[in-house]
């Protein structure tokens, strides 16, 4: 997460490998998309009018000590061996980071799910810090899914559809969300920033890339009808997506959907 927009809000982003570490302390970053290095430099460099709050490291370890709030962005591929294989996602890395977690922290934190992951996985990482926390830490989890589309995460991160929030429906899950809603309000609209349970929000993001599967699908599925039929798919699709109901976004018929996230979600809904 980059809190370009509130330089009260202190964030490590926390990488094992050295070389990405060393990385994205230049302005030579391991990765690209329009406006990041611009986005980075704000909050990583430190001027004469304004502090540096971003910071990127491998002492994991000191990193959650240090932390209140931990967001867990590990990738959730889908697993290519065993049981579920093809379809179930593999969420080693996700327990691996969460026994870290319990393991390291002394004090009460915050763990927000910010990995695509099945639905109730918040469970199941809870199990996990109950089995291996130490006596007295407490831990409550959010789901905070992230709906960034590769090529547009900074008009996404800094002009979002919406922020989602999920969290345990008892007094310390709602304030665990409403701490988490003050750090997206530094630069969110309130109206934008919406709250669910815990489960809610895991599902939401899942059902998002179906639906947006299914509607790729289905302009392409028209596609080889236009074909047959002598209709022109991209006029189709102009005069259906004028249709207010429907609207002309992701209506490009192409040969499929492509990237990880749609095909992921799938089989996990």
């Amino acid at each position: 997460m980059i809190a370009k927009h509130n330089p009260d809000v202190e964030v490590t982003i926390v990488d094992l490998s050295e070389a990405r570490i060393k990385a994205w302390q230049t302005n030579d970053l391991p990765i690209h998309e329009p406006n990041l290095l611009e986005t980075v430099q704000i909050a990583r460099d430190a001027t004469p009018s304004r502090s540096a709050n971003l910071f990127f490291s491998t002492a994991v370890k000191e990193c959650i000590a240090a932390a209140d709030l931990i967001f867990v962005s590990v990738n959730t591929p889908t697993k290519n061996t065993g049981a579920g294989k093809g379809r179930a996602s593999e969420l080693s890395y996700v327990e691996s980071a969460i026994r870290m977690v319990a393991e390291v922290s002394t004090e009460d934190k915050i763990i927000v799910e910010k990995s695509t992951v099945p639905v109730r996985t918040a469970e199941a990482m809870r199990e996990i810090l109950l089995a291996n926390c130490k006596p007295g830490v407490k831990f409550e989890i959010l789901s905070n899914p992230e709906f960034l589309a590769e090529g547009t995460a900074i008009k996404n991160l800094e002009q979002p559809d919406r922020i989602l929030i999920g969290s345990l429906n008892s007094e310390a899950g709602l304030a665990a969300a409403a701490s988490l809603v003050d750090v997206y309000s530094a630069w969110v609209p309130r109206e934008k920033i919406i709250t669910t349970n815990l489960w809610s929000s895991e599902l939401a993001k899942l059902a998002a890339n179906c639906l947006l599967a299914q509607r790729i699908s289905s302009i392409n599925a028209l596609s080889a009808i236009c074909e047959n039929t002598g209709a022109d798919v991209a006029e189709v699709a102009f005069a259906c997506g004028l249709d207010s109901r429907i609207g002309p976004k992701m209506l490009g018929a192409s040969v499929g959907f492509g990237g990880s996230c749609l095909k992921k979600s799938i089989p996990n809904t």
